[in-house]
């Protein structure tokens, strides 16, 4: 079989196309032509083929994803081992040392070394001992670098924190020998023996965390005293982001007066952070301050390349001033010189908010020249015209001196003549107002809160400390970068020159402090380009991308500005420069990711092994105690042994709580560095593919099949750089090829059901209907033999439910419901039926079609508040005892005695709201009254078509009609009535009271002798109204034919 599979492999170089063979390949081979050739991916040996296994973790929910090594088909092939073998196998075994070497396997990850043939029976001898599927050493630079030496209590900080999925790996870096050059075939180490050749360990392919290895060996600790050797242990762990370790490190070495070593960290902390202005200006100092001029000239001359920081040409105009003395110039030339200085710093950082202190000393420079204001003689005059274009200069840019020197300038003018001041100041006015005013805009609102600081700080990460203070310093950032580009100064249509300047330096000055937030970068390149700046543009990504290597945004859109170049020759040649052109930024993207995900695995190798280094000492100590408390027999308390026992249990179930925790945080990065890494090959395939079309077998143009097989050989791929890649083949060349590839993921990725789900949709696009019913029985088979994975099948029940719906028989439909049925009983049955005929955008079964419109559709009538509230409500269940509150009831008049007005609770029905305690004297509030009618001409026809309507009979619709006002004093006394529950005594029938009334034939109506409605004053119901009010009261609802007897009312 082994001859076999040989003879078929060199066929197929012979004839086919293999996108997993290294290009190039042998010159000695023959092109074949692209239109004969056939894509085949698994036609590939174990050395060209890594499988991607350690998708295991990557896919959340299981690592299902991960993929067997069944597809090592070189010589020597082992036989696949199943995810399920390996979960079970490889958790129960301890990795296998050979010759003080940890040798363990690895699945199909990265490259196999090109070992001699005596190798590969222990590589092979090693697989089937760890029982895991192979994976050989990346050939990439992050194993080519080694392990850097880590202080001890500065990796404690690292990550016992951190939580995550898979398990972290040991890594030895491979020796130079070791390492590919140029993409080749990597050669083997001699310098060790074949045995000891080691590859990365094998990913568990299954669902639950498992520990990192707990033999990974820690760097040697520093002593406490050697604070020089920690603090450099720190940056070069964390260079980025621990710049107090940079600057503590710069200050301990200065107060040790070894200027040397000193200067050294000064150039490697500014070739990483370049834009830090404080440092530059702290190094310049530092030079300064020993005298080394020759040194200072040179940083100035990095310095101002790096950012228009204003105190970095603050101390340059202080060295110039120093170098260039003015007291012996004689002949002027020094004086030049730093009008030279000043012009240029004035050009570079003038338009800055800080840059006052730099125009006033100008100013100062200038008003020391020769001549005298207000002279008559040339040299006189020319010192005149110079300040005042200073002046007129200084005035018209918002800076915090900008008031001072409108102050000046008005006594310079002033000072020479008022008639030509006047003017020259009025026409100079309306500038000095808009910068004045942008000015105060700037220091009151956009600029509160801004951290101005040159050294910047890594994003933290969301939901942890420090991530709100710095989104919101990116917001205030980007306030402010909107505000300049709203043109305050309104040079936008006058000097478009200026508008760009000063655009491009806010965003300069903002990115010194938000240099890691690449997200800036972006918007200030595009921001260049759309206004025509191409250099500024190139410049911002080339110094975007140099600050934030890891960032796929500036990556990709430094590719495709590359890609829109037309600076390449017509011809293959052309093609060939211009695909690696376009290719570098995505290459030099991947490189970093490949070293953070070394790194990564790294740092949860180190977390672990001090969580086991503090684990036993914690342990020694315990027992070293315990024994010691044993051996003194005075002292012993004969502890329980299955107390000490369970305490043990218990410390050792933390223990291993902690390591599956740093594991589990630690897997969840190194997730999604795998996604990353992913996304950005596909990137460059898409790049690729547009650029250098398909490639070919053999061909000087690799296209994007070139780049699939160079993103397989170096592993950590997902299943969606093969969808990608099956894609493309299909849906921009119609070729095979893209079966092949799915198949081939189907091997590597057996449990992913995305994977699955896209292989299917391919399928149905082909019309292969059996097929598509195979691999879905077969994904679906395999997931739920498991019950914590049959939520993750739901996708694809749902996708081949709908193509049995619309494309198959009744009994497939009501047999996939049935099982769908007992997969996921939370769901309705009525929802699986309707799904059958409803579409992403209708569903037919959900419509109530219009029977009668009279019936169904009827109009609401918007609730209008009526004229009148109602008075009093039903309340037939109230509390009988309602707490009375301090409150005043609004009445007609401020006193009326009812002896029963004192124990009535608050009237909560009144249609008036409650009148202030500081309202007493006023009078009652008026109720609200209709609509007032309208006048004239208008009023005259809404009238007359209102009395149309009514003698219609029919009624406007959307306004009924409410009932009619109640009189002031009705609605009052209505209000004040309690409800009906409060009232405990005798009830009278209401209907009996009016039917007596009505029957009563006259009602007396009190009236006094004139003598005593003289004297006496008037009450209430004793007065001429009120006896007007009952008499026409009478005369409405009583007997108006029968008059009141006289002498009713006593006299």
């Amino acid at each position: 079989m082994a001859d076999d599979a040989e003879l078929a492999f060199l066929r197929s170089q012979e004839q086919e196309y293999d996108p997993s063979v290294a290009w190039p390949a042998a010159d000695d081979q023959a092109p074949a032509h692209d239109d004969e050739e056939e894509y085949d991916p698994a036609n590939m040996d174990t050395a060209q083929d890594p499988a991607q296994s350690e998708q295991a973790a990557s896919m959340p929910g299981s690592a299902a994803n991960s993929p067997p090594s069944a597809d090592n088909q070189g010589e020597n092939g082992a036989k696949p081992v199943f995810a399920e073998t390996s979960a079970a196998s490889t958790s129960a075994k301890q990795p296998r040392t050979i010759g003080g070497f940890v040798d363990e396997s690895e699945d199909e990850e990265e490259e196999l070394v090109a070992a001699p043939k005596m190798a590969a029976p222990a590589l092979l001898r090693a697989s089937e001992a760890a029982e895991t599927p192979q994976r050989s050493i990346t050939n990439t630079p992050n194993n080519t670098l080694p392990t850097p030496d880590v202080q001890l209590h500065s990796a404690q900080d690292q990550g016992a924190s951190s939580v995550s999925a898979s398990v972290a790996v040991n890594e030895p870096a491979p020796s130079i020998a070791s390492v590919p050059v140029n993409g080749t075939t990597p050669v083997p180490d001699v310098t060790k023996p074949a045995d000891l050749l080691t590859v990365d360990p094998a990913r568990q392919a299954t669902a639950s965390v498992t520990p990192a290895p707990l033999s990974a060996s820690l760097p040697k600790a520093r002593l406490p005293q050697d604070t020089i050797g920690i603090l450099n242990d720190r940056v070069q762990e964390d260079p980025r982001g621990d710049i107090e370790a940079w600057l503590s490190l710069i200050s301990e070495q200065r107060k040790r007066h070894k200027y040397d070593e000193a200067r050294d960290v000064f150039d490697r902390f500014l070739e990483q952070f370049p834009t830090a202005g404080e440092v530059w200006v702290d190094y310049i100092n530092f030079e300064t301050e020993l005298d080394e001029l020759s040194r200072v000239e040179q940083l100035f001359g990095k310095a101002v390349q790096n950012g228009a920081y204003v105190p970095v040409f603050q101390s340059y105009i202080d060295f110039v001033r120093r170098r260039f003395n003015l007291t012996n110039d004689a002949s002027g030339k020094s004086r030049e010189t730093i009008v030279m200085a000043y012009e240029f710093v004035l050009d570079q950082v003038g338009i800055d908010t800080d840059a006052g202190k730099l125009w006033i000393d100008y100013i100062e420079l200038q008003k020391s020249a020769p001549g005298t204001l207000g002279g008559t003689n040339w040299q006189d005059m020319q010192k005149m015209d110079t300040l005042r274009k200073l002046y007129q200069r200084a005035v018209s840019i918002p800076t915090g001196a900008t008031l001072e020197i409108w102050r000046d300038y008005d006594r310079f003018e002033m000072g020479l003549n008022k008639v030509t001041g006047r003017k020259n100041l009025q026409e100079k006015s309306p500038s000095y107002m808009t910068a004045r005013s942008a000015i105060n805009v700037l220091d009151n609102n956009i600029t509160r809160g801004i951290n101005k600081t040159t050294l910047p700080r890594l994003p933290p990460a969301p939901g942890f400390d420090g991530y709100d203070d710095y989104m919101n310093q990116v917001k205030l950032w980007k306030q402010w970068i909107q505000w300049e580009k709203s043109d305050p100064l309104e040079c936008a249509i006058d000097d478009r020159a200026l508008y760009n300047k000063r655009v491009l330096h806010i965003y300069k000055s903002a990115l010194r402090s938000l240099r890691f937030w690449p997200e800036l970068w972006y918007e200030a390149a595009e921001w260049s380009y759309e206004n025509g700046l191409q250099t500024d543009g190139d410049k911002f990504l080339d110094d975007g991308v140099k600050a934030n290597p890891e960032s796929c945004l500036l990556a990709f859109r430094k590719g495709n500005q590359v890609e829109l170049s037309t600076d390449f020759e017509e011809g293959q040649a052309g093609l060939v420069a211009k695909g690696n052109a376009v290719k570098k930024p995505y290459m030099d993207l991947l490189d970093t990711l490949y070293d953070l995900t070394a790194k990564t695995k790294k740092r949860e190798e180190h977390s672990v092994a001090r969580a086991r280094e503090a684990f036993d000492a914690q342990k020694a100590a315990d027992d070293a105690a315990r024994a010691i408390a044993q051996g003194n027999a005075e002292d012993a308390d004969e502890d329980d042994d299955a107390e000490v026992t369970r305490r043990a249990q218990e410390k050792e179930a933390a223990f291993n709580a902690q390591v599956h925790a740093i594991s589990a945080g630690y897997n969840a990065q190194t997730l999604t560095l795998k996604k990353t890494l992913t996304f950005a090959w596909i990137a460059l395939m898409q790049a690729t593919r547009r650029v250098q079309g398909k490639g070919g077998n053999n061909s000087e143009v690799p296209g994007f099949r070139g780049i699939f097989t160079e993103a397989r050989r170096k592993g950590k791929l997902l299943s969606e750089a093969y969808v990608a890649s099956a894609q493309i083949e299909h849906h921009c060349y119609q070729d095979p090829a893209a079966g092949k590839i799915f198949e081939r993921g189907m091997k590597l990725f057996p449990e992913d059901e995305q994977f699955a789900l896209e292989y299917i949709k391919h399928l149905i696009k082909l019309n292969d209907s059996t097929n598509a019913r195979a691999v879905f029985e077969t994904i679906v088979g395999k997931l739920t033999a498991k019950p914590e994975n049959i939520p993750r099948t739901k996708p694809l029940f749902l996708f081949f439910h709908e193509y049995e719906a619309h494309f198959g028989e009744l009994a497939q439909i009501t047999k996939m419901e049935q099982r769908m049925a007992t997969l996921f009983p939370e769901d309705p049955q009525l929802q699986r039926f309707s799904r059958r005929f409803a579409s992403s955008t209708f569903d037919p079964t959900t419509v109530r079609p219009i029977i009668s419109p009279r019936t169904q559709m009827k109009p609401v009538m918007p609730i209008m508040q009526s004229i009148m509230p109602s008075i009093e409500e039903a309340m037939p269940n109230a509390p009988p005892q309602v707490q009375v509150q301090e409150q005043r009831i609004a009445s007609p008049a401020p006193n009326v005695n009812s002896p029963h007005l004192a124990q009535l609770p608050m009237a909560t029905n009144s249609p008036k709201r409650p009148l202030e305690d500081a309202d007493d004297s006023a009078q009652p509030r008026k109720l609200a009254r209709g609509e007032s009618p309208l006048k004239g001409a208008a009023g005259r026809r809404l009238d007359a078509a209102r009395r149309n309507m009514a003698a219609s009979g029919s009624t406007p619709v959307g306004l009924p009609q409410g009932p009619a006002p109640l009189p002031r004093e009705i609605n009052f006394l209505l209000g004040i009535i309690p409800p009906a529950h409060t009232y405990r005594e005798t009830r009278f029938k209401p209907e009996g009271l009016v039917s007596i009334l009505r029957s009563i034939s006259t009602i007396p109506i009190p009236t006094l002798p004139g003598h005593a409605q003289a004297s006496l004053p008037q009450r209430w119901g004793t007065t001429a109204t009120t006896a007007q009010q009952l008499q026409s009261i009478q005369e409405k609802y009583g007997n108006p034919g029968t008059q009141p007897p006289h002498g009713a009312w006593p006299q």
